[in-house]
């Protein structure tokens, strides 16, 4: 049987709506509970609380996608190498300081 990928494509696509609409007759199911066993006074507030609730969902992802790169870690003095140190590097007329017992300033 030959891969089609438009086939998997569509198997993938029923499962999310099958699970899109599981997740919205939970929630639709979870507003009538909170609303006929009364821990709301009204639909209206029940409102208010999802209106706040999606408000700081929205905002901590927001946060989370607005983060520093990950790869800004140079402490201290760094700096690229001039043309000079590089050509001295390249001809071996340098000797490299060991890294391991040395102490660099935050």
């Amino acid at each position: 049987m030959p891969f089609n990928p438009s086939r998997r494509a569509g198997r993938i696509d029923a499962m999310g709506f099958f699970l899109a609409s599981v997740l919205a007759a939970l929630a639709a199911g979870g507003v009538y509970a909170a609303l006929h066993l009364g821990w709301f006074r009204s639909a209206w507030e029940l409102g208010e609380w999802l209106v706040a609730g999606l408000a700081f969902l929205a905002v901590g992802l927001g946060i989370q996608g607005a983060s520093a790169p990950r790869n800004a870690n140079v402490h201290g003095t760094a700096r690229p190498a001039s043309e000079a140190e590089a050509q001295a590097v390249a001809r071996g007329d340098t000797k490299l300081a060991s890294l391991h017992d040395r102490t660099f300033p935050d």
